[in-house]
C-alpha cells in the first residue's frame, strides 16, 4: 500500500504574529531612529530649505519688508471674500487686523522663512524649525494664502522631520553650534536635566 503524506496546514500562532509585527515596526522605525538614515533626512532638509528660501525671497521682492502685505489679505478673509477651509479663521483674521499686528507679521515673515531654511541647511535645531515651519504652513492654508495642494507635501515632510528628531540633524553643524554656544549657555540658569542634556549633545 502506498500512502501519501497528509497536507499540513500552517496556522499563525500568536508568537509568530507578534514576531512579524515587531519586524514590521522595526522597519517602520528605522528611518526615524537609525543614524544610517541621516542622508535621507539631509535630502529632505535640503528640499524643504530650498522651498523656504524661494518663498522668503519672493516675499522680499514683493514688498513684505516695506509694506503691509498680509493686512489686505486678512481683511478679505475676515470679510468672507477669500474662501478658506475652516470658517473660524475669519474671526482670527479679524482679530489680527483689529490688533494692528499685520505690518509686523509682514515684516517678520521673510525672516522666519529664512531662519527655517538656515536650520534645514545646517542641521541646527532642525526639529524645532520643522515644527515652526509646520505652524507657518498651517496658517498659510487656513488664511487662504496657501492651499493644501501646494503646502501639503511640505507639511508631511515637516511632520516626518519632527518625528525623526533623534537623527534628522546628524549630518550638520548642530554639535559645533552647541560647543560654540556652551560658554553663553553656561552662564544662563537652567534646570540640571536640561543642562545635562545639552552637555551630552555637544
Amino acid at each position: 500500500m502506498i500512502t501519501t503524506p497528509r497536507n499540513s496546514t500552517t496556522t499563525m500562532n500568536p508568537t509568530n504574529t507578534l514576531s512579524v509585527l515587531r519586524r514590521v515596526l522595526a522597519v517602520i522605525r528605522w528611518p526615524f531612529t537609525n543614524r544610517y538614515a541621516a542622508p535621507i533626512w539631509l535630502l529632505v532638509r535640503l528640499y524643504v530649505g530650498s522651498i523656504f528660501v524661494t518663498m522668503a525671497l519672493g516675499k522680499i521682492q514683493t514688498g513684505f519688508l516695506t509694506s503691509d502685505q498680509i493686512g489686505p489679505i486678512l481683511k478679505l478673509v475676515a470679510n468672507g471674500t477669500i474662501t478658506i477651509p475652516l470658517p473660524f479663521y475669519r474671526d482670527v483674521a479679524a482679530m489680527l487686523v483689529n490688533l494692528g499686528v499685520t505690518p509686523m507679521m509682514s515684516f517678520s515673515m521673510p525672516f522666519l522663512e529664512l531662519a527655517v531654511a538656515i536650520s534645514m541647511f545646517t542641521g541646527v535645531l532642525t526639529p524645532v524649525a520643522a515644527f515652526g515651519a509646520l505652524l507657518l504652513n498651517i496658517n498659510f492654508v487656513l488664511s487662504g494664502i496657501g492651499n493644501i495642494t501646494f503646502d501639503g507635501p511640505y507639511m508631511v515632510a515637516e511632520i516626518l522631520m519632527v518625528l525623526a528628531y533623534p537623527v534628522v540633524g546628524v549630518i550638520g553643524f548642530e554639535k559645533l553650534a552647541l560647543r560654540l554656544a556652551s560658554p553663553i549657555v553656561s552662564k544662563i540658569p537652567l534646570p540640571r536635566r536640561l543642562r545635562t542634556a545639552l552637555a551630552r549633545a555637544s
